[in-house]
């Protein structure tokens, strides 16, 4: 099986004080098969670690998909990306409107701590 991981369990895994920490580093161990990363993730990733953290913790996390071979960097199709957002009538962002859409097209397990994001995910 092959996963799609959000920004969420990405953040919470690489602060050790985030609440959700222990739960990210679980979910993350028990995750057996390639995790799709797309560019809207590294981007929005990338950018918490360094305000909430610090620049050194952002580059911990590229590093990390850098160098873990499980760790597949899609790029983003932005278009179809687009015409999706604009087809569905749910308030998401548009990250997680690309999250839901490449989840599906990839047929990729979202893995996520966005209750409502898993929501709307799992009802469409």
């Amino acid at each position: 099986m092959e996963f799609l991981v959000d920004s969420s369990v990405w953040v919470a895994l690489f602060l050790d004080f985030d609440t959700q920490h222990e739960k990210a580093a679980r979910a993350i161990s028990h995750i057996n098969g390639p995790i799709f990363t797309p560019y809207c993730v590294i981007v929005e990733v990338a950018t918490v670690l360094a305000y909430k953290h610090s620049k050194a913790q952002a580059d911990a996390f590229l590093g990390y998909l850098s160098e873990n071979r499980d760790i597949a960097l899609i790029e983003n199709v932005i278009e179809e990306e687009i015409m999706f957002y604009r087809s569905i009538t749910k308030n998401v962002s548009f990250t997680d409107s690309s999250l839901i859409f490449l989840a599906k097209k990839l047929d990729a397990r979202l893995i996520t701590f966005d209750l409502e994001l898993a929501r709307i995910a799992k009802s469409m």
